[in-house]
């Protein structure tokens, strides 16, 4: 891939200049070295940020440019080419092409390159993600090239980034997204399971996990298909999740209805029947739904999408999300 393979932007803030015919300007003290310039790429689906990132000699390592400070958010880097390095004051590793790396979010880790590099990164929310249960005890777990999942999930990020996304159909979106989610569940998960101690229990857990993220859309599964899935009874389902605060069936709703939320929000789907709405979120009816969200936000569906198309027109904007402002870049306006 080339730079010109992006009709995007280039970025003037936060550790990557631009560079528009002109000399880009003097890097900041300790975020960037060198007049590489940068480019990006970054695009939604769902609740999953992914971005493409080249840069040339840079170095992310303040309070307010490093990454894994945000407690809430798992990133996971895959190298394209060149070089990066990891460094944690408990930890440190250089990446080469096809290797990957997940930040857990527990304390800052600096980033940073000596040459040219191209990265592909994946943020997830742990909790909308279904990814609470990850063991935790690094900074940052490191995948070699042989990693297969985190290779696939980079080969399959920088395809979609290629694309212009934003032409997508609203529910190939939502179908994209989809997949998205079990592959980058599923990388997430080889690495840091291989990275955590005493992770057994936590292992399982969290393939439930994913395995209802995969599933959210059949309105057959149930805590007793899960269990199935998983070669377990249903009493040993229940005491892998003894102790947290939602119960198997409880995530299951959470899940969907969490979809449901989201895709009633969004005005790209502000014609779709919400008969459709409940399939694409796997209830097996509207008033299924409609009982889902309103015990969840205190609106039915309808006032849902009137609140939202309120607050599009007045210009409101959304809560915000993990997205390229994280990653030392940030994108111009045209």
């Amino acid at each position: 891939m080339t730079p010109s393979s992006y009709p995007t932007t280039l970025h003037r803030r936060r550790g990557v200049h631009a560079h528009r015919g002109t000399p880009p300007a003097a890097a900041p003290s300790g975020t960037t070295t060198g007049h590489r310039r940068g480019r990006s790429r970054t695009a939604k689906f769902g609740e999953i940020t992914a971005t493409y990132l080249e840069h040339g000699p840079v170095r992310l390592d303040t309070p307010t440019l490093a990454w894994g400070c945000d407690p809430e958010t798992l990133r996971l880097l895959v190298v394209v080419s060149g070089e990066v390095s990891l460094r944690h004051s408990e930890a440190a590793a250089t990446l080469s092409p096809r290797d990957s790396a997940l930040i857990m979010g527990t304390s800052m880790v600096s980033y940073s390159s000596e040459a040219d590099a191209r990265v592909v990164i994946c943020d997830l929310p742990i909790e909308q993600a279904g990814l609470a249960a990850l063991p935790r005890s690094a900074p940052f777990v490191v995948g070699r090239a042989d990693a297969a999942l985190p290779c696939a999930l980079g080969a399959f990020l920088l395809d979609l980034l290629r694309q212009d996304s934003d032409r997508l159909a609203p529910l190939a979106r939502a179908q994209v997204a989809d997949v998205l989610r079990t592959l980058a569940t599923s990388a997430i998960g080889a690495l840091a399971v291989a990275g955590g101690t005493g992770w057994e229990v936590r292992r399982q857990r969290l393939a439930a996990l994913r395995h209802i993220a995969a599933r959210y859309t059949d309105p057959t599964l149930s805590s007793a298909t899960v269990a199935e899935h998983l070669g377990l009874s249903r009493r040993s389902l229940q005491r892998l999740f003894e102790g947290e605060e939602r119960t198997v069936a409880q995530r299951i709703q959470d899940v969907r209805t969490q979809h449901a939320v989201n895709r009633l929000r969004d005005s790209r789907l502000a014609t779709a029947a919400l008969g459709e709405i409940a399939t694409l979120s796997g209830f097996g009816s509207t008033v299924a739904m409609r009982r889902a969200v309103h015990e969840a936000t205190g609106l039915t569906p309808t006032q849902l999408r009137r609140e939202a198309m309120i607050a599009g027109t007045t210009g409101e904007e959304p809560a915000a999300q993990p997205g390229a402002g994280d990653l030392g870049v940030a994108a111009d306006d045209d």
